[in-house]
């Protein structure tokens, strides 16, 4: 498996994995853009999702870029938001993804998001694909959606109807079950933690638009990601537990299928998703692996308050 390490130099004093992640979640930056259009999609259960449009009047009229949020965000995230920006100002059409049931979307689908759903991004591909009339897509996708996107990649009956030129994916937890279990295990649940916090607060917003469904009653309320999976995720969209949910969506035995140009961006020390997932995995020739010692959970905080991994998505996306 051919690896490239990338020259990322942290900030002055920020070389820990946990300033990384921390401090480039809590000062994101860009939390709204102006002048954006929702549009609603409709999925084949019912249910629907929103989509973002922040093209400018001036946007090129083909190849638009859809980006996806990882677990716990929506399409406000700082993430999303500050590469959006520097889309629309290079005069790129741009969209911005809520996973269903995720942001605006809770009151419009009973069902969640979830790692496997696979389906969900490909029918918001198709729904773009139509409404701009082009004939490919750019894909760049964060964290839980990254390992979304690389299971749609991986399946050729979902990618019929569908032409994606290049995709991103940024930190993906390729192997779910082995992640799960070193996030309740490392740093003291910390992250765990973290992440429950957040669901615990959806969930109640969930109970307000949706009180009739019981996978939502979580009384005591899940103390790891793996309980959650287990009581929630999991028996809502179809699985048997916690386990199956992890072995039928994870990407990780199925990316040597791969035909799409695809790279793949991870920090070894990132505390979220454990760079180890990586080790031994099987390739397509089509993927490209990207690795940097430092980075932290989709940190890289540069110098001079740079953005190094929104630098270098850019650079990706205007060079192929």
């Amino acid at each position: 498996m051919a690896v490239t390490y990338l020259d990322f130099k942290p900030r002055r004093f920020m070389s820990c994995r946990h300033r990384q992640t921390i401090l480039a979640a809590l000062f994101g930056g860009t939390k709204s853009l102006p002048e954006t259009v929702q549009h609603k999609i409709e999925l084949p259960d019912g249910d629907s999702l929103f989509v973002y449009d922040d093209s400018p009047a001036s946007a090129a009229p083909d190849l638009p870029t859809l980006l996806v949020h990882g677990l716990g965000g929506s399409h406000a995230s700082s993430y999303l938001t500050r590469l959006a920006k520097r889309l629309r100002q290079n005069n790129q059409r741009v969209f911005r993804m809520d996973m269903r049931g995720c942001g605006l979307g809770i009151p419009v689908a009973k069902r969640t998001a979830h790692a496997g759903a696979s389906d969900d991004l490909a029918r918001t591909i198709q729904w773009i694909q139509e409404f701009t009339h082009s004939s490919s897509i750019r894909v760049v996708a964060y964290s839980l959606s990254g390992n979304i996107l690389l299971k749609l990649l991986s399946e050729s009956e979902e990618t019929q109807s569908i032409s994606i030129e290049q995709a991103i994916a940024i930190c993906p937890p390729i192997d779910l079950a082995y992640a799960s279990h070193q996030i309740k295990k490392k740093y003291w649940g910390f992250y765990d933690y973290q992440f429950i916090r957040s669901l615990k607060k959806d969930i109640a917003q969930r109970l307000k638009h949706h009180p009739d469904c019981k996978w939502s009653r979580l009384t005591p309320f899940p103390k790891s990601l793996f309980e959650f999976d287990d009581r929630f995720t999991a028996p809502l969209n179809g699985f048997q537990d916690a386990n199956d949910y992890y072995q039928r969506s994870s990407s990780k035995l199925n990316l040597h299928r791969i035909s799409v140009p695809t790279k793949i961006m991870i920090a070894d020390d990132d505390p979220v998703v454990p760079a180890e997932i990586f080790d031994n995995v099987q390739l397509s020739e089509t993927t490209n692996l990207f690795r940097t010692p430092h980075g932290g959970h989709m940190g890289y905080l540069a110098s001079k308050g740079r953005r190094w991994l929104d630098d270098q998505i850019i650079s990706w996306l205007e060079s192929d």
